[in-house]
């Protein structure tokens, strides 16, 4: 304990950690990062299902059994449904519960954002090059055999077979199958009944026909061992080229912005108007075209932790700034960086990726050493992120939200001088300065 103690103090008092460190090395290089775009979606599936403490793994687990059982039912077809099933519920966020608490086919009709969340998902994917097949099982896979389901109300054979594998298998998780071998075998017990009326027989023989491979479902229920069974997953069934190319990883950065903007519609656009700026800022300073990169889609991520705070705290935001919050609730808040960190480094295969969460998860650092998450000083924030964190302020304060007033870019600059040496690098603001004064920055100020 002793030791521990002592490690804790030394990593606060030399305000560095290894990723940090990695990621300036990786700076004064001049080197580029290496990433992953399918490692990327993962990691915005994971997102999805964060918790303060811990991960729910419901999209991956979904992705995970549903290409099992369409491996078996209809093998053409089990790379479109994997990836289906990895992000089939992206739709959901910013709803008051997780999808899998909504127990009840009525529960879901109630809501109308979960009722519509088929539709919102796959508008998403079909956005992303070469998804589209995936993006037709998403808006099909809430609909019923029997025509009770939604969004359209589909009826028989007008469901897509994939389709009918990612109900059922997300009734499964909602039925607790993937918590243990007896609760599997109970669970399958209790969802026989709905055969006939969610989802055809065809698709429950095979259901029920994946589970002799015991190792596989034991497999994915082990938390500790879903990010080997995934990555494992990701290189059987490669991305569409279409996707697996540098326009496709841009485009999953902005499915992270996307789902912040739809996890608070409060601050909507505030992830994509940061990155900008921080980009403009890299730009300001000098540094190189590596470095305008990585801020703008440290920029695009860094509120993705937010996903992992409760829904109805984060409507309240509008008490943040008066105080409002109890301790218990500023500390969920307070959290986001270290999920924005722990959502980036998901994917041990792309080390690179948690590299960019180190930059994103420390934007509420202040240069005094009294920030969080880790209370790093000075120049032990990474550049990038002293950066990151002038440009949230900036937007913060020039545009209209919940819980601010509305400045001018002129007004906000004094404020951050005022905030110059205490939370804010004085460089860092000098540059933000010079690049307003001189409108070197295309400030967006959204409506009111």
């Amino acid at each position: 304990m002793a030791a521990k103690k002592q490690a804790e103090k030394q990593v606060t008092k030399t305000g560095k950690t290894e990723k940090v460190e990695k990621a300036q090395k990786t700076e004064a290089a001049g080197e580029s990062l290496d990433l992953s775009p399918a490692a990327l979606l993962a990691a915005a599936a994971y997102m999805t299902d964060i918790l303060p403490d811990g991960c729910l793994y419901h999209s991956w687990r979904v992705g995970l059994a549903a290409e099992r059982i369409a491996s078996a039912l209809v093998p053409d077809e089990a790379q479109t449904v994997f990836y289906a099933g990895l992000v089939q519920d992206v739709g959901t966020v910013g709803a008051y519960k997780h999808v899998t608490q909504y127990t009840s086919l009525q529960k879901q009709l109630d809501d109308p954002l979960i009722r519509s969340h088929p539709r919102r998902g796959a508008a998403l994917l079909d956005w992303l090059p070469g998804m589209s097949d995936s993006a037709k099982l998403v808006r099909s896979h809430h609909e019923w055999w029997d025509g009770r389901g939604y969004p359209d109300g589909k009826v028989a054979r007008r469901i897509p077979v994939g389709s009918q594998i990612l109900l059922a298998v997300e009734m499964m998780d909602a039925a607790g199958c993937f918590a243990s071998t007896s609760s599997l075998v109970e669970g399958l017990r209790q969802l026989a009944i709905f055969t006939g009326h969610a989802w055809s027989q065809e698709v429950w023989e095979a259901v029920v026909h994946s589970v002799e491979d015991a190792e596989f479902y034991k497999s994915i229920m082990d938390p500790t061992n879903m990010q080997t069974v995934i990555s494992e997953m990701l290189a059987k069934h490669p991305l569409p080229p279409e996707l697996d190319s540098a326009e496709g990883l841009e485009r999953i950065f902005h499915v992270f912005a996307a789902l912040v903007d739809a996890k608070d519609p409060s601050a909507s656009g505030h992830s994509l108007r940061a990155a900008r700026l921080a980009k403009g800022l890299v730009q300001q300073m000098g540094l190189s075209e590596n470095d305008v990169r990585t801020a703008y889609r440290a920029g695009l991520v860094h509120d993705c932790g937010r996903l992992g705070v409760p829904t109805p705290i984060l409507m309240r935001s509008g008490l943040m700034r008066s105080g409002m919050f109890n301790d218990e609730e500023m500390g969920l808040v307070r959290k986001h960086a270290q999920m924005t960190m722990r959502v980036m480094s998901c994917m041990p295969t792309c080390p690179d990726m948690a590299v960019i969460g180190e930059i994103a998860g420390h934007d509420h650092e202040r240069y005094d050493g009294t920030g969080y998450p880790d209370r790093l000083t000075g120049e032990n924030i990474h550049i990038l992120s002293r950066i990151l964190t002038v440009a949230d302020a900036f937007d913060a304060m020039t545009s209209s939200t919940s819980y601010k007033h509305l400045l001018s870019a002129r007004f906000a600059v004094i404020r951050l001088k005022q905030g110059a040496g205490s939370q804010f690098d004085p460089n860092v603001v000098d540059a933000m300065t010079g690049a307003v004064e001189g409108g070197a920055l295309e400030v967006e100020q959204a409506a009111a």
